[in-house]
């Protein structure tokens, strides 16, 4: 099943004459010239400064500032945090969040995952304080992702979902048997989980299995379609196609629809079906 992306438009400003602006900035600098007040004064100095500089922007250290604000970031969560905590953190929490320890363990994860950058977009700052700070914790997981994954690479991985670093490395090994149970059939099932790694989470991996499913009507195998092409799953998220969801029993086991989807589904599932995709 292939699916349609309709990019989304961008407005764009209306372009400036080039002719006009460079008629006005003849016009300030005659005036400035016939009338060389302070403020023109200022400004030609500022102009000559920036001339006769000899920094160049290649030479400036990105990486030292992405990690400054990042490390600023983290560090403003974490006395917010201490601040409103109620009651108040123990003394001993307070000093693992301390800014040099922020700083010393920013390095120790990057020396951990050389290439990793972190992304206070994808987790948020106290989130990643608690990573940083817990460096031992993040080694034994990355033991634990290689030793169930071994040809995958880590880094692309935890760079796109992060997510993963924020589990236990025993609930890593738990959700690797779960992840081999549902791709069983699968030539190679880490390159599936490379290409979208929110495979890598059992109950995501299940929703979009039976979604596939859904789609072809029980006629393909999921795992077969997953393998020859994942990408199926972002050109499903780029057109708002939902995911089935997975059922929690009491017990705590799944239940997923499978062949009984119809009588499973809700009613706005039911109303998608019919209306979006003309389906009974």
């Amino acid at each position: 099943m292939a699916f349609s992306c309709t990019c989304p438009w961008a407005q764009q400003r209306p372009a400036t004459s080039l002719v006009r602006a460079g008629c006005l900035e003849r016009q300030r600098s005659v005036l400035c010239t016939s009338h060389p007040t302070q403020r023109c004064r200022q400004r030609r100095e500022q102009v000559s400064c920036r001339g006769t500089s000899s920094e160049s922007p290649s030479g400036i250290d990105w990486n030292a500032r992405r990690r400054k604000r990042i490390m600023e970031d983290l560090h403003e969560a974490c006395q917010r945090r201490s601040r409103l905590a109620r009651p108040p953190l123990p003394p001993e929490q307070n000093q693992r969040y301390e800014r040099s320890r922020l700083e010393s363990g920013i390095e120790r994860l990057e020396l951990l995952l050389p290439g990793f950058s972190i992304n206070i977009e994808q987790l948020s700052a106290l989130q990643w304080a608690d990573i940083v700070t817990d460096t031992n914790s993040v080694a034994a997981k990355l033991v634990a992702l290689k030793g169930c994954y071994p040809n995958l690479d880590l880094v692309d991985l935890l760079q796109k979902y992060p997510k993963v670093l924020t589990l236990e490395a025993q609930e890593l090994r738990e959700n690797a048997s779960k992840v081999r149970e549902l791709l069983q059939g699968a030539p190679d099932p880490e390159a599936i989980i490379q290409a979208v790694p929110e495979l890598i989470t059992p109950k995501i991996l299940a929703s979009v299995l039976i979604t596939i499913n859904k789609w072809y009507q029980l006629e393909r195998d999921p795992v077969e379609v997953l393998q020859n092409d994942p990408d199926i799953v972002r050109r499903a998220q780029e057109v708002d196609a939902p995911f089935e969801p997975v059922y929690d029993n009491d017990d705590g086991s799944w239940m997923l629809p499978q062949l009984a989807y119809r009588e499973k589904r809700t009613d706005w599932q039911k109303y998608i079906d019919q209306t979006r995709f003309k389906q009974p």
